[in-house]
């Protein structure tokens, strides 16, 4: 399937941008908490109707996961050759607390991967797109849009990105482990925002050993892929895949591709298999 209607799909971003930007600033989120105890408030569905929505509108035969609505049984699902994956407000918790945090995620899966992405801020009104081999581009809602070059770092520090609201104990002790033999500077920060600060440059490394679906990593992988970085399951060190039977992810690491080298990766193994 190509996408011919790619500003479409950017506006689609920025209407359900707007749409989580005025609850945002009323402060009437109605926040609740699901079955699976994360959070969701008014700016969630608002943001799942609109992309629902607008997204069966140009292509209405290409079937959708979204976070917030009952997702499909894998016995139906494993019969799609592609869908769009959908996380309608991915950092929940940093939009409750108001800290600026959070993003719209979408991806195109095809079989078990995704071959285009989107992260979409709506605060700054700016996102990324990727499609599988054809870099990374930034996007306003201007229509300015502009290919983002690949960061060069030589710095010998790693810097970690970690979540912001999820930082478990199990992510601190291979922090400690990487650190006996690296310099480590420790980011924490909000949703898939995470990604994209690999993607700029701004941070080598995503250790994630906590709670996190499929929604929250299928676009900021692609992008980390397209730029030479790597998304590898803790356990086996096999890249992670989609459409799961079950869609929690596994814990992993994303790289960027400085530290997307085998002396690195065997380190990785080595600590994490203790």
């Amino acid at each position: 399937m190509e996408i011919n209607k790619q500003s479409s799909i950017f506006e689609i971003l920025a209407l359900a941008g707007e749409a989580i930007v005025e609850i945002y600033k009323s402060n009437n989120f109605n926040a609740q908490f699901k079955s699976d105890n994360t959070p969701v408030t008014l700016a969630d569905k608002a943001s799942s109707k609109i992309l629902n929505s607008e997204l069966k509108k140009l292509f209405p035969d290409i079937p959708i996961i979204d976070e917030e609505n009952d997702i499909p049984e894998f016995k139906e699902r494993k019969k799609w050759t592609h869908y769009f994956l959908i996380d309608p407000l991915d950092g929940t918790k940093e939009f409750i607390n108001k800290n600026g945090e959070f993003c719209i995620n979408l991806a195109l899966i095809e079989g078990t991967e995704p071959v285009k992405g989107w992260v979409y801020q709506p605060l700054e009104k700016r996102g990324w797109y990727c499609k599988k081999g054809n870099g990374v581009l930034e996007f306003d809602t201007q229509g300015e849009v502009q290919r983002i070059e690949k960061s060069r770092s030589t710095s010998n520090t790693i810097r970690i990105i970690t979540s912001r609201s999820f930082f478990k104990p199990l992510e601190a002790q291979l922090i400690k482990e990487i650190e006996k033999l690296y310099p480590v500077e420790i980011i924490h920060r909000g949703s898939s925002l995470k990604q994209i600060d690999i993607i700029l440059g701004n941070a080598d490394m995503y250790l994630k050993a906590g709670p996190c679906s499929e929604w929250d990593t299928a676009p900021g992988q692609l992008m980390i892929k397209e730029f030479g970085g790597i998304t590898l399951l803790q356990a086996n060190f096999k890249p992670m895949v989609y459409n799961k039977t079950n869609m929690l992810n596994p814990h992993f690491v994303m790289l960027n591709s400085k530290l997307n080298n085998p002396d690195f990766i065997q380190f990785l193994k080595d600590i994490i298999s203790k």
